[in-house]
């Protein structure tokens, strides 16, 4: 559950970089409801930027929502806590989730490997975020997500939800997840 709330942390630190500080009040990152914003250096927060559109515009498999499930379920079944924390790079992540014994065997038998399991739940959680945000509160400035990706997360209702509830550990999922 450790692993989930990390994922959850991250990528709600993410979506506050994205959504910028006026309009972090409109985004329901998953899995955490309004974290704060972390102190970041410059560094870190240009890492995070290029690593958000990275994440933004990795090619989701169509059937990826219900296999991140199956495999954050097993994770939290196998009481599995990868290190991690805000500030880290994509790169960082993934490097760290390849290294936690027994999480391999996990993810291979959901379709998975680390590189795609990070990449795949960042590039959910980043697009749901920017989705959950009001038109006309983005800027300018708000990054736009693969299109196709969109498509896989509006026409997936329900195994978004899914995932969602497993990020928020067992929770029912409540309408503010909800991607319009």
């Amino acid at each position: 559950m450790v692993f989930i709330r990390k994922a959850s942390t991250v990528l709600g630190a993410m979506a506050l970089l994205l959504a910028g500080a006026a309009q972090a009040q409109s985004v329901a990152p998953v899995g955490e409801s309004r974290p704060q914003a972390p102190s970041l250096t410059p560094e870190q927060v240009a890492t995070m930027q290029h690593d958000m559109d990275t994440a933004l515009h990795y090619k989701l498999a169509p059937d990826v929502l219900p296999r991140l499930s199956a495999a954050l379920r097993a994770i939290q079944a196998a009481k599995i806590q990868p290190p991690g924390h805000v500030g880290m790079s994509l790169d960082q992540q993934i490097a760290l989730v390849g290294q936690v014994p027994g999480l391999d065997a996990i993810l291979k038998a959901h379709g998975l490997d680390a590189r795609s399991f990070v990449m795949s739940l960042t590039c959910v959680g980043l697009t749901g975020s920017l989705l959950n945000i009001p038109p006309g509160q983005g800027g300018a400035q708000m990054p736009v997500p693969d299109a196709a990706n969109v498509a896989i997360l509006k026409n997936n209702p329900q195994a978004l939800q899914e995932l969602v509830g497993v990020l928020r550990e067992g929770a029912p999922a409540s309408s503010s997840a909800q991607v319009h």
